[in-house]
């Protein structure tokens, strides 16, 4: 798969959607640092376009957001991973893997990060993590964790 027919999946399986309220934007509803924080820095870029800039804020703090969040930020953070800003970088996509694999401990609170996906939008996560996979840089850099991703993914789809 090449970058051009993952991006058309993506685009025909993530369609962007609203920044869901304030309180709903972080796992935790109050009392948390980072869920606080992350709540706080994402209202400065309510309805404004999201850059780079917000990906890279986010990217810190992807295993805090809720479930209605993570169908929000999704659409946009896949399609940068796509860009040469991201292929440049690398550190927004390395993050996303991570989030996507993660180890045995976060596998469940990871499910319910993505609980309100559809099917076709976990398997195009999947899609996304064999194309990763197929990328020299990734497959050599994290193999494990687009491996747990994937194997995680598809018991998600299989729960289903």
């Amino acid at each position: 798969m090449n970058p051009t027919d993952i991006g058309v999946e993506i685009e025909n399986a993530f369609p962007l959607v609203s920044m869901p309220e304030n309180s709903d934007l972080s796992f935790h509803s109050k009392g948390c640092h980072d869920c606080d924080e992350i709540r706080e820095d994402l209202e400065y870029y309510r309805d404004k376009e999201i850059s780079g800039e917000v990906i890279r804020l986010v990217q810190r703090y992807l295993s805090t957001l809720s479930a209605k969040a993570t169908c929000w930020i999704l659409p946009h953070y896949l399609r940068f991973c796509l860009t040469p800003e991201a292929e440049y970088n690398r550190m927004e996509t390395e993050f996303l893997i991570y989030a996507l694999g993660p180890t045995e401990e976060f596998q469940e609170e990871t499910l319910n990060r993505l609980s309100l996906l559809n099917q076709i939008q976990i398997l195009c996560l999947i899609h996304f993590l064999e194309w990763c996979f197929n990328q020299e840089y990734w497959k050599d850099y994290c193999p494990e964790e687009l491996d747990r991703g994937i194997r995680l993914l598809r018991s998600a789809l299989d729960s289903r």
